[in-house]
């Protein structure tokens, strides 16, 4: 696993990956398959050359002196056949190769004046592979002198394809450059819709260029038509609802003056508390189906909201408290931030009634912690309570105000800040621990 995490991930490497793999592969295969045929010709048009080189220098041995032969045979010799003169054979006497055989078998067949002579041949280099390849071959004259010609074979298969690399390199980098230019024009606008689709998930509004291929441009297009329709819908439902709030929002006021009229204050008090009520959760649902704010980050201290949303349970006569540094950068999106510590704070208060507020900064993360010493919430419930209008059945039993869009606003808005939002029971059922986590280099 280790080594494929090596490997390119992207489209564009993994692509050139594979060109670059194909091209050597390619190389490779054409150098030795088609070599070998041409290798084996070029081979035996050489040892018959030979053969036809060894007649004609030892008939003109026989009509030389013996004391200028060998002068002679150096002065026959030229840059691809070496010949020497020599009394002793060069080549010692033993049993010959395949490849020797053979070949001295076709030197014998094409020029029959070898056949019956005393006739030697010896390779040099035939075990390594990118070597040069020489033959030598002795022939014993009738007078017991040997006349020796040395000459340089066509390379190996495996020598040919490494002389081959380096037009294959060739080859490669302008394939390389070519697929990198078209990969380009392909990744490029794959990469841009990638990064809309994360920007539109996370509330912002992305208009997709629409550039590259034909089916990358349709895409695009697409992309941008269906966020055309997602906004006509969240307007349109928002603007409904909008509608009916404010026409619920009149027979409300109208109710608050009516209960001003009630002598009873008990009733009155309850009244009051129930139109309360009933303006918060108008108010909640509202804020929900909006989704998206049009607020833009910006450098705020997280520090100094954490402790002004303390400061105002306080003076509402809550217990809350803080603990944590004064001062504490990062950028967000300031307003929405504030509501979901808000609703948070809100949360500990109704279910607990105390909330405890601490704030770090951990690993290049801003770590804010709401805790109280209430019930808790079940493991199982905890991914269901992030759900829109999701209550837990004992928030239900106790009457607790509210349509359980507390905490899906909060993990909307920390989304949105590219963070997430954990819920966790504290240790020996002391209550809740929410925590949110936001990068400090956002």
């Amino acid at each position: 696993m280790r080594l494929l995490r090596r490997f390119p991930q992207g489209l564009v490497g993994q692509a050139a990956l594979v060109l670059l793999l194909a091209v050597v592969l390619e190389s490779l295969g054409s150098s030795i398959l088609h070599g070998r045929a041409d290798i084996a010709a070029g081979r035996g048009d050489q040892v018959r050359l030979l053969a036809e080189q060894l007649v004609a220098f030892d008939a003109v041995m026989a009509q030389t002196p013996s004391e200028k032969r060998a002068e002679r045979v150096a002065a026959l010799s030229a840059p691809g056949v070496q010949a020497r003169w020599t009394p002793i054979p060069p080549i010692p006497d033993e049993a010959p190769s395949a490849l020797l055989e053979h070949f001295e078998a076709k030197m014998e067949r094409w020029r029959p004046a070898l056949a019956g002579r005393e006739l030697r041949l010896s390779a040099s280099g035939a075990g390594l592979p990118f070597s040069p390849h020489r033959l030598m071959v002795a022939l014993q004259s009738v007078d017991g002198d040997w006349l020796t010609l040395s000459t340089r074979l066509a390379p190996s298969p495996w020598a040919a394809a490494a002389s081959g690399l380096g037009s294959a390199v060739i080859l490669l980098g302008g394939v390389l450059l070519a697929s990198l230019l078209m990969l380009r024009s392909i990744g490029s606008p794959l990469r841009a819709l990638t990064q809309a689709a994360d920007r539109v998930g996370a509330g912002e509004s992305v208009t997709v260029t629409e550039e590259g291929a034909g089916d990358l441009r349709r895409v695009a297009k697409a992309f941008n038509a269906m966020q055309a329709r997602i906004a006509r819908l969240t307007e349109a439902r928002t603007q409904a609802l909008a509608a009916v709030s404010h026409d619920l929002r009149t027979p409300l006021a109208r109710m608050r003056l009516r209960a001003g009229d009630i002598e009873n204050a008990p009733a009155r008090a309850a009244m009051e508390s129930d139109i309360d009520e009933m303006s918060a959760m108008l108010g909640s649902v509202l804020s929900y189906l909006k989704g998206d704010e049009p607020e833009e980050p910006r450098r705020m201290d997280l520090a100094a909201m954490a402790m002004t949303v303390v400061d105002d349970a306080v003076d509402l006569g809550r217990t809350a408290t803080y603990r944590g540094p004064d001062h504490l950068v990062l950028t967000a999106r300031p307003v929405s931030l504030k509501r979901a510590l808000s609703n948070l704070v809100n949360n500990a208060l109704i279910h607990a009634g105390t909330a405890r507020v601490t704030l770090e900064a951990d690993a290049g993360e801003a770590v804010l912690a709401v805790e109280d010493h209430g019930p808790g919430i079940p493991e199982e419930e905890r991914v269901h309570v992030l759900q829109p209008f999701h209550r837990l059945d004992r928030a239900r039993a106790r009457n607790t105000p509210g349509l359980g869009l507390g905490l899906s606003i909060v993990n909307e808005i920390v989304r949105r800040e590219g963070g997430t939002l954990t819920l966790t029971n504290r240790a020996r059922g002391a209550g809740l621990r929410a925590e949110i986590r936001i990068p400090l280099s956002a």
